[in-house]
């Protein structure tokens, strides 16, 4: 094999609780990671030269500080006799977008890397050698369609799924820095529990799978919201402008700026798209859906 093409999809945090600062500057924390149809192709193809990374996006480095090749540096140093691959990403995630891209394009790169080299690691080892790269990393290496997680993100419950949600994303390009969200976050004093946390995460799942939105409106939160919306002011008019609509599940995804509603019907979810007005607003509505696999 001298090349192969795969998909790389974005996720949404359907649920995300921030329970305490780290003395590590990072924090520990409960989402609900969930993929969806919204992705980037991946080309990967073997070549006599080192690694040379290519894309459609014009604002997206490509240098050393990209994940993708960053995740093979860390390949490299693992096996010294690695050989040399062109990458040719075709980006369709916005960047900056609490959708995960990045992280999604550099797991997926490792897992096709192995598959295309026959690289004999485990999965394990796989998902420690993506927590180097990002907190999202290990959830995408994971291959399942939902799961739980927590610790900074890397500690996983996989979590199987039949019923399809249905998304209106809003997104835009004015990107947000996750580490200027985080940042701005005020501590949380006394800090969350994490058993309790996770007890509602499992519920949430519960209340999705059974396609009851609904109920899961009460339960779900993004605690990055406050802060986000005080970088972006134009976040809270965008879930503003969802709930106008109609819309009864908005959230933000991540760290933002993308926010979303979420049904279990097509039909609901389009006409929800028809109604919702932005105005002055710079943003443009993407329908997609769960992935169950």
């Amino acid at each position: 094999m001298q090349f192969l093409t795969i998909q790389s999809p974005a996720k949404l945090n359907l649920h995300l609780r921030i329970l305490r600062r780290r003395t590590d500057g990072y924090h520990d924390l409960v989402t609900i990671f969930q993929k969806i149809s919204l992705g980037d192709t991946i080309r990967i193809q073997k070549t006599r030269n080192d690694f040379r990374l290519t894309t459609n996006c014009p604002g997206l480095e490509t240098g050393e500080n990209n994940l993708i090749t960053k995740a093979y540096r860390l390949l490299q140093t693992k096996y010294p006799g690695l050989g040399g691959v062109s990458v040719r990403l075709h980006k369709r995630i916005p960047l900056g977008a609490g959708l995960g891209g990045g992280s999604s394009n550099a797991a997926h790169f490792l897992l096709g890397m192995k598959k295309l080299f026959n690289l004999r690691i485990s999965k394990p080892e796989l998902i420690r050698l993506g927590t180097r790269l990002g907190a999202d990393v290990p959830f995408f290496l994971l291959e399942k369609p939902r799961a739980i997680a927590w610790g900074i993100g890397e500690k996983l419950l996989p979590l199987e799924t039949r019923s399809r949600l249905w998304f209106l994303l809003l997104v835009t390009r004015q990107g947000l820095s996750t580490k200027k969200v985080y940042q701005n976050l005020r501590e949380r004093v006394p800090p969350l529990a994490l058993t309790k946390e996770k007890r509602i995460a499992i519920i949430l799942c519960s209340f999705f799978e059974t396609k009851r939105i609904r109920e899961a409106v009460g339960l779900a939160e993004n605690d990055l919201e406050t802060s986000a919306f005080s970088l972006r002011p134009s976040i809270p008019k965008s879930i503003k402008a969802l709930r106008t609509a109609g819309a009864s599940f908005v959230l933000m995804s991540g760290s933002g700026s993308t926010v979303f509603a979420v049904s279990a019907n097509r039909k609901e979810i389009v006409a929800l798209a028809k109604n919702v007005k932005l105005r002055a607003l710079s943003y443009r509505k993407l329908l997609c859906h769960s992935l169950n696999n």
